[in-house]
């Protein structure tokens, strides 16, 4: 399944799931499979680097670090219910969970988008341009910049408002 499909770890006692992705759902997907019972292993295909796109810890690095979460390498191939990994070896699973990637659904449910939104949902003009519309209309995190990225369009969204609400009212 994908990320956007799950919803708990419970049912998954004891078995054995692999999250594939190491970003921010991949991590709580695997923190809460963990916390369920399941024996879960979680793709990691390279370190970890939290100052370019951080991840917020909800408990899964000590899980790995006590061996409830199993780290493994990428996936080079899925034969039936087992994964062949880069390192040769390969494993059975009950059940894979895929985090790897977030589509937006942004231009199903909006509908004037003020010229903010690109056909692929995300935001029409690039960094570090993206984040304010015409009429008002303001975007965070749609640039794909991770966590950092939607801080600094906060900020900036939060700087711009501030600067509207100190301008005298003209009749």
């Amino acid at each position: 399944m994908h990320a956007c499909e799950y919803r708990t770890g419970k049912g998954m006692e004891g078995k054995a799931v692999l999250v594939v992705g190491s970003g921010n759902s991949g991590m709580e997907i695997a923190y809460d499979l963990a916390e369920a019972g399941a024996a879960t292993s979680i793709i990691v295909r390279s370190e970890i680097h939290t100052p370019a796109y951080p991840v917020v810890d909800v408990g899964t690095y000590a899980k790995i670090k006590t061996g409830e979460i199993q780290v493994l390498p990428a996936m080079k191939a899925v034969h039936g219910n087992v994964v062949e990994f880069a390192d040769g070896k390969r494993h059975p699973f009950d059940a894979i969970v895929f985090a790897t990637g977030y589509r937006s659904t942004t231009k199903k449910w909006l509908k004037s988008d003020d010229g903010l939104i690109g056909e692929d949902g995300m935001a029409r003009r690039s960094f570090p341009e993206h984040w304010k519309g015409e009429n008002g209309l303001y975007c965070a995190g749609m640039v794909r910049r991770g966590l950092y990225g939607s801080c600094e369009d906060a900020e900036s969204i939060a700087e711009d408002i501030s600067k509207k609400k100190k301008k005298p009212h003209q009749a």
